[in-house]
């Protein structure tokens, strides 16, 4: 699978969960297609199709991918580029898709559409095989099975399905104070406390005897029998799915529905900072268009025609790293935001 690509990303992406959440997926219609050679190119193609509709509606029902195929819309025609990238000695097709394109063919057809910003998800696993000590898993190189099988469950998915599913950190001053932690302390609220996020899940991973395994908090399984690596990767593979079906749902624009709002943008001091900031706001799939109405005292003031529920995408913008909600006034339908240098 994405093993190799996608545990750089992944990397990155966990460092700075201290400071943000709700993070931008920066490459959002770029999606990286494992390959064994080029005469399985038009089949990889078709498979990033159907990623990149997964990915962008929220949803990894089939139906989507249909109702734009018989509407007379080819793969092909949403596809800017396509490359054959190596990496870490593995062949991947790049396929980069046309925002613009794929976009209007889904307002066109009123799909609904999750924007840039994506949840951040928090995973606390502890894992008690009761051959050593229980451990949290964390992001860190680890040999052992069960470690492989769970990072690289969410690895794929995280990249799949552009949402951000992240492990702990663990550094030498985490370790010391994990291990001298008596009864009476949570290593839980001590490890959730140092990260943002928009949900946190705990799991218990238990063996319990001779091939029995117990999953316990927010999965609640158990296996018995030679199969349990299979049957664990299954289950926390169908877990993670509705997980992320759920999380992206609730920040699907819905694309049927359009609207108007003012905007008005204060810090606008220069040309430079004007356009930066047009293009950050222009970031935003809810917003459809902008036309200027004034510009006085370092504020410019747009009137936006705007897809979707404007309360999905105020908490879009909430989420945005360069542009702060100064105010919501909903008698005169104005959103005034802060553009941040």
């Amino acid at each position: 699978m994405h093993n190799n690509l996608i545990k750089h990303f992944i990397v990155v992406l966990i460092i700075f969960s201290n400071f943000t959440f709700g993070k931008e997926f920066s490459e959002l219609f770029t999606i990286y297609e494992p390959i064994e050679n080029s005469s399985n190119i038009d089949k990889s193609i078709n498979t990033s199709f159907n990623k990149m509709v997964y990915r962008l509606s929220g949803s990894d029902s089939p139906s989507n991918i249909w109702k734009i195929i018989n509407s007379g819309v080819s793969r092909k025609d949403l596809i800017i580029s396509y490359s054959i990238k190596n990496i870490d000695d593995l062949s991947y097709l790049q396929v980069k898709f046309d925002q613009n394109l794929i976009i209007k063919t889904f307002n066109n057809l009123s799909i609904p559409i999750v924007g840039y910003s994506r949840p951040v998800v928090f995973f606390l696993i502890k894992i008690d095989s009761g051959s050593e000590s229980p451990y949290f898993l964390s992001s860190g190189v680890s040999s052992r099975e069960i470690d492989k099988i769970l990072k690289d469950s969410m690895n794929n998915l995280s990249q799949d399905r552009g949402i951000f599913l992240e492990l702990p950190i663990f550094d030498l001053e985490d370790k010391k104070t994990l291990s001298s932690m008596s009864i009476f302390n949570s290593p839980y609220e001590y490890i959730s406390s140092k990260y943002n996020y928009d949900n946190l899940i705990q799991i218990k991973i238990i063996n319990s005897g001779l091939n029995e395994w117990v999953l316990s908090g927010d999965i609640n399984k158990s296996f018995n029998g030679n199969n349990f690596f299979k049957e664990l990767e299954e289950a926390f593979s169908e877990f993670l799915i509705n997980l992320i079906d759920t999380n992206l749902s609730n920040l699907s624009i819905m694309t049927s529905i359009n609207s108007e709002l003012y905007v008005a943008v204060q810090g606008i001091s220069s040309f430079d900072s004007y356009t930066q900031s047009r293009q950050n706001l222009e970031r935003f799939i809810g917003i459809k268009t902008l036309e200027i109405i004034s510009f006085k005292d370092n504020i410019i003031t747009y009137k936006a025609k705007i897809v979707g529920d404007k309360a999905k995408l105020i908490k879009t913008i909430k989420n945005s790293s360069f542009l702060n909600i100064i105010d919501e006034d909903d008698i005169n339908n104005l959103l005034s935001l802060e553009y941040l240098k």
